[in-house]
């Protein structure tokens, strides 16, 4: 039999989900488990962000055997940013933190920074590092994002040692835990054109400590052995100029704080470029990974602007030729073709590398059918062939590989 929560217990985990029924049981098994062990009032409050599967009937199952369980199912899909809002905004416990359903908390280390928050009144937020596993690897921890040789205490208002900090240590203000009773001033809904978690630790900074610990608090599936969709990854592949927005907001605030001390706007704007083009080589080499070459190639020439030639496990000439063909096979999709006759002067190897073309079937001259659709003849040199029909179309790659030249000898 379960124990009811006290009207404020110590600590309220908020989980976000949608159509996660698959790591449900384990969750909510190793939190519940833990937490129990422990003997600490705690609750568990889940936001259901509108569940297709069967992530309702899972989580009513536990709700009924566990007073501690309280479930909000969303009408409708509000966004995964928006049900981690709606999450940490049911939290009635002194300290709240919210851990995603495909990860899990390192139990003694949480529980050991919801003490200590609660327990020291001008602390408004604990920031940690995570552990990063891989699940299909049996879970093996992988490694460690970011590393802390000690903890940093920063006090209300400092923005700029928070810019510093973070700068210097590339640290990312992801895992937090969070005094409840800030919560309404430092969570907001999603913002265009600056990171979420960069914003919540600017305000939190106005509200009060902030404190950095080295030791992490959770393990988060890096690698799925599922969709292997993870918010993090695109993120990451996407979100830089974000990222140097939750930079230059710290940056904004450092400067009305202080504007007499604060530093020379030239010389910041270095520093936040400096971890932005850090930010972006990360991303070209996920989106390299991921086989987005006209992507991976797009960041590389911003990149080479400022002579930065991150590596990305790939030769960035291999990156103009398929992100060259990628954009060819694109434009054909665009001109109308539903399927793309290949010439013999695209290599096999080159389409090993791409990933499947939506809206378009991809053949050699020997599986034309006389019940194809619109077909686009793609090759080097664009020939015509015998085999056309009024429609059909000629596409010549050359012209596509002409904006995507190659880089400087010795890059990447």
């Amino acid at each position: 039999m379960h124990s009811e929560p006290s009207d404020r217990p110590l600590l309220s985990l908020c989980l976000a989900t949608y159509n996660r029924a698959r790591y449900l049981d384990r969750y909510l098994t190793h939190h519940l488990t833990a937490f129990e062990t422990a003997g600490i009032d705690y609750e568990l409050v889940v936001s259901d962000n509108g569940s297709t599967d069967e992530t309702p009937e899972i989580l009513a199952r536990y709700a009924a055997d566990n007073p501690r369980i309280r479930v909000v199912r969303q009408p409708r899909n509000m966004g995964a940013h928006a049900n981690i809002l709606a999450s940490l905004h049911l939290a009635r416990g002194e300290v709240a933190v919210n851990i995603a359903d495909d990860d899990l908390a390192v139990t003694d280390r949480l529980l050991a920074y919801v003490r200590r928050l609660a327990g020291d009144p001008a602390l408004v937020m604990i920031q940690a590092p995570w552990f990063l596993m891989d699940e299909t690897k049996d879970g093996a921890i992988t490694g460690q994002f970011y590393t802390l040789a000690g903890e940093t205490r920063l006090g209300r208002g400092a923005y700029g040692d928070c810019l510093a900090f973070l700068i210097q240590r590339h640290v990312f203000p992801e895992c937090a835990l969070i005094r409840r009773s800030a919560l309404a001033s430092i969570l907001g809904p999603a913002q265009r054109f600056t990171n979420g978690y960069f914003a919540m630790l600017t305000h939190a900074l106005g509200k009060g400590d902030v404190l950095f610990c080295p030791d992490p608090h959770v393990t988060v599936t890096a690698v799925s052995a599922g969709d292997n969709s993870h918010v993090g990854n695109s993120e990451a592949m996407e979100a830089w100029d974000a990222y140097r927005g939750g930079l230059e907001t710290l940056a904004s605030h450092a400067r009305q704080a202080n504007p007499q001390g604060w530093a020379d706007a030239g010389a910041v704007g270095q520093v936040i470029q400096t971890f932005a083009c850090e930010r972006m080589g990360v991303a070209a080499r996920l989106q390299a990974h991921a086989r987005n070459w006209s992507n991976a190639y797009q960041i590389l020439r911003r990149l080479h602007a400022y002579d930065q030639t991150p590596k990305i496990d790939y030769a960035y000439d291999d990156v103009a030729v398929l992100a060259a063909v990628e954009t060819a096979f694109l434009e054909c999709v665009q001109r109308g073709a539903s399927l793309i006759v290949l010439g013999d002067s695209i290599a096999d190897h080159v389409l090993d590398n791409l990933k499947p073309v939506e809206g378009v079937a991809l053949i050699r001259a020997e599986a034309i059918s006389p019940d194809d659709g619109r077909r686009a003849y793609c090759s080097i040199g664009g020939e015509p062939d015998a085999s056309m029909r009024e429609g059909d179309f000629c596409f010549d790659i050359v012209m596509t590989i002409d904006r995507f030249p190659f880089f400087p000898p010795g890059s990447g």
